[in-house]
């Protein structure tokens, strides 16, 4: 079971990591502690770069976890570690150890109320631009293996906050399409 670093950091990373999970997994995750790992057949090379660049500025990487038929998020915790193994020429395994299970805010379970992270071009440009940002919303199609997205404005804030700090995200982002 993993455990979590002794000096847990407090700050979510901009991005976060979401993936689908079958029921039959996520029933098995939560009948026992609640942490877990998740696996895969991908190589989450790019997952773990930033996991690493995460640590190094002492940030959490977020996993959220989609499941159900449509996918709607329903679960969401730290990524502790992820291991990479080449079984032999394009065979892979990707564990994805993370801390215990936290429900997903109701606002942010649908797939298409999270964004994926924009480029380093499209960051720029807004910080130096006046412009409205342009998101593309996630959908079932860009979930497998996992997709980087934006980190919930849920994660990380204090809970009296984080439900204000969401409907005015959400807020903020449909006047930004007008």
């Amino acid at each position: 079971m993993p455990s979590a670093p002794a000096n847990r950091p407090t700050q979510p990373t901009p991005y976060c990591i979401c993936a689908p999970v079958s029921q039959r997994a996520l029933d098995a995750i939560l009948e026992q502690s609640g942490a877990g790992a998740y696996k895969d057949t991908h190589p989450w090379q790019l997952a773990q770069e930033l996991l690493e660049a995460a640590r190094q500025s002492d940030q959490a990487l977020p996993l959220l976890l989609a499941v159900g038929e449509p996918l709607t998020f329903s679960w969401w915790a730290e990524i502790l570690d992820i291991h990479i193994v080449a079984f032999r020429r394009g065979t892979w395994e990707t564990r994805c150890e993370f801390s215990t299970l936290s429900p997903v805010h109701a606002i942010f379970q649908p797939l298409d109320s999270i964004a994926l992270y924009p480029g380093a071009e499209q960051r720029r440009r807004e910080a130096l631009e006046p412009i409205a940002p342009h998101r593309q919303f996630l959908d079932a199609r860009l979930l497998h293996p996992y997709a980087i997205c934006e980190t919930p404005a849920f994660i990380g804030a204090p809970p009296s906050q984080a439900a204000g700090d969401a409907l005015g995200g959400a807020l903020r982002m449909a006047n930004a399409g007008r």
